[in-house]
């Protein structure tokens, strides 16, 4: 299995990450029973201050939606031979809380396509300032362990392989703070010029 360790979400959206992530080969609900979240369309800048980025979400066929990666610094724009980054996600609501499906794409060691889906806890204060947390490996991989979810572990890679439903009823029955612990820096809304 190769896991997948790219910049996510360009930096989960802004963040160069250093270890990898908990995937899934099952989104949390079908696209068919979800909804685009119309307050993420637009630009938002976040990052830190040597890796800033501008993340322009897009609504491209409900539920399904688009995030463009736009690099502040000229060095680290993609060449013109280079595609941008980005990435497809649709929303999934879960009680009161948001979550972002975000496809993967990558290649395995024999160089197959491959898809997992990245799953993101999102929220707003206000209208101007989004937050994301990314799903921690610790809890998955422990009821990985404890037979309580399907999924792989090699060496630090934890790979969900359990239906959308069971990962549900895992996310419901868990203190969120503790499995969407990795925060990501928060994003602010670019108006637009005299708003």
């Amino acid at each position: 299995m190769k896991t997948l360790c790219p910049l996510v979400l360009g930096a989960a959206l802004c963040l160069l990450l250093t270890s990898c992530v908990t995937e899934s080969v099952n989104p949390l609900a079908s696209p068919d029973a979800a909804q685009a979240d119309p307050r993420l369309v637009g630009d938002w800048r976040g990052g830190t201050d040597s890796d800033r980025n501008t993340c322009r979400f897009t609504i491209t066929k409900a539920p399904w939606m688009h995030v463009e990666i736009i690099p502040d610094r000229p060095e680290d724009k993609p060449r013109p031979d280079e595609l941008p980054q980005s990435y497809d996600f649709f929303p999934t609501v879960i009680g009161k809380e948001t979550f972002l499906n975000v496809v993967m794409v990558g290649k395995d060691d024999k160089d197959h396509p491959t898809k997992a889906y990245l799953f993101l806890r999102y929220k707003f204060s206000g209208k101007n300032i989004l937050h994301l947390w990314m799903m921690s490996q610790e809890l998955p991989a422990a009821a990985i362990h404890a037979g309580k979810l399907k999924g792989l572990l090699i060496d630090s890679d934890v790979s969900l392989q359990d239906t959308g439903a069971n990962i549900v009823k895992f996310i419901q029955n868990s203190n969120l703070d503790d499995l969407f612990k990795d925060k990501l820096n928060g994003f602010d809304r670019v108006m637009p010029a005299g708003k």
